[in-house]
């Protein structure tokens, strides 16, 4: 005897619960990982810091404290600014093109979140940047009176402060250019002036006292001092004149205002974002 069973003609069809932010991050995070190594271009931003720590590590290296010379700690700088690179250059080429071909918009349309748009470039270009960061920090390891980061922590943190801020700062060139061309124009002049400015190529102690310290609020100074701290255990925060060695506490504690600063950048950069960034295509 066969039966059939009918649902009510009462009963709501079952919804499926949306993915929350957070998984949708991590989602769109792996796609953009995808596309990031598919993309030629990307490929040029993951060779200009190695170029940049290549050109530090020919800096004169006479002894500024412990173990570490002049260049030694312009390398580590150098390692700050991966994340100015690939955020900055990355972050404003993507979004124009995709704003000029409608994705923005249907994705906008679609109901995702701005966080969660924004998150998968921030997290892609934070975990390039890590990979990075972790191949110059080998090949430092690897030389002969090369060393391993005293607080690996304090590097880490260095690197994804530097991923989330350069990224909202290379989404706020996006409104002054037209396609991916002329975004890969517009963000070399703020790029290049950041990376000079934050001490991986040309150091700071080199500079007038109150130029060093009107240079250091700028937003890659920072993860730069967090490398250099973090490698050598010394408090160089604010220069590395009468830096002294460390404890463990005692290097967090000194970073904290560092590390203040880069929050303090990236809480005025998300607003200027979510107040200036451009959805609408600006070609006709």
């Amino acid at each position: 005897m066969n039966t059939t069973t009918t649902r009510p003609a009462d009963a709501a069809p079952t919804r499926r619960r949306a993915p929350g932010a957070v998984k949708q991050i991590l989602r769109l995070t792996r796609t953009e990982f995808t596309l990031f190594v598919r993309y030629k271009t990307a490929w040029m931003f993951l060779a200009l810091p190695v170029f940049f720590a290549f050109m530090a590590m020919q800096m004169p290296n006479d002894e500024v404290i412990a173990g570490f010379g002049a260049g030694d700690l312009a390398t580590l700088s150098s390692i700050g600014s991966i994340s100015l690179i690939l955020g900055m250059g990355h972050a404003s080429n993507v979004f124009t093109a995709r704003r000029e071909s409608l994705a923005l918009k249907r994705f906008r349309v679609s109901g995702v979140s701005q966080p969660v748009i924004f998150g998968g470039v921030i997290g892609v270009v934070t975990i390039f940047s890590l990979v990075i960061a972790v191949l110059i920090g080998a090949f430092i390891a690897a030389m002969p009176d090369g060393s391993l980061p005293r607080d690996p922590l304090m590097l880490v943190l260095a690197v994804v402060l530097g991923g989330v801020a350069f990224s909202l700062m290379g989404l706020l060139v996006t409104p002054l250019a037209r396609n991916a061309e002329s975004a890969q124009l517009a963000v070399m002049v703020p790029m290049m002036i950041l990376l000079f400015a934050g001490g991986g190529i040309i150091p700071l102690e080199i500079l007038p006292e109150n130029a060093r310290q009107l240079f250091s609020l700028i937003p890659s100074v920072p993860p730069g001092e967090l490398v250099q701290a973090a490698y050598t255990g010394y408090d160089v925060f604010g220069g590395t004149a009468g830096a002294e060695p460390k404890s463990y506490l005692g290097l967090w504690i000194a970073a904290l205002p560092s590390i203040g600063l880069m929050l303090a950048w990236i809480a005025v950069l998300a607003l200027a974002v979510r107040r200036f960034f451009r959805w609408d295509p600006r070609q006709p």
